[in-house]
Parts: C-alpha cells; structure tokens; sequence
C-alpha cells in the first residue's frame, strides 16, 4: 500500500509558486501565546487552576474514597477497587506529565524555527 500524497496544486507545496512566506516574529509570537495558553495547565498554585497537574495530583487522587473503601472490614472487592482508583490516577498522571512535555517540546521547536527563520533572513540581507 503506497503513502498518500496530495494534489499536485496543493496550495503551499511549492513555496515559489504559491507564495509561501514566512515571519519568524509571527512565529515567536505563536510559540510565546501556546505558552501562556499552557501555564495554567502546565501548573501553578494549588486550586488555582482546574485541570492543572497539581490540581489532578490532589483532587484527582479520589483519596477520600479510597480511604473510605479501605475502611470496610474483610472486604476484598472494595480493597481491590480501592487499589484500583490509586493505580489509575498514578498512570493518568504519568500520561499527563507525558502530554504537557511533549507540549512543551513541541513549543520549542516552534521557537526553534522562528530562530532558523530570523537567521535565514538575516543572512540573506547580507547577500
């Protein structure tokens, strides 16, 4: 089975032809707003931003169930489901951690080619 590709007139294939230019400010510029649009998920303080890794860490952990299903006598079902809650919240948060440094990367990379960009620019004017 062979890779797709598109059309042939694909707008932005051929730079050249189609008029395909670049603003490495306009570039930096996206990179800084992604980044301010994953500060608050990113972290800050405690309950100051829902759905931040912190809050997910402290109210996502259902501790007060898991204390409450521990607290039934010679019950191995809710022990189990207990232990159940605890290793899923460990796992989701890994899985976040994981999502926000890729995130995170994929910035920098975004920033990076602003950089390349500005470079080319600048190598050119000296042409």
């Amino acid at each position: 089975m062979g890779e797709a590709k598109p059309p042939e007139d694909w707008p932005g294939l051929v730079a050249e032809r189609d008029g395909v230019g670049y603003d490495a400010t306009k570039i930096t510029n996206v990179a800084e707003a992604l980044r301010e649009i994953m500060k608050p998920i990113n972290g800050g303080g405690y309950g100051e931003h829902q759905g931040s890794i912190q809050d997910l860490s402290i109210n996502g952990s259902l501790s007060d169930v898991r204390t409450q299903l521990r607290s039934i006598d010679r019950n191995q079902g809710t022990e189990s489901f207990a232990t159940t809650l605890e290793t899923a919240h460990r796992e989701f948060l890994d899985v976040y951690e994981d999502v926000l440094e890729n995130f995170s990367t994929a910035i920098a990379l975004v920033e990076a080619g602003a950089g390349t960009y500005r470079v080319t620019d600048i190598v050119n004017q000296g042409v």
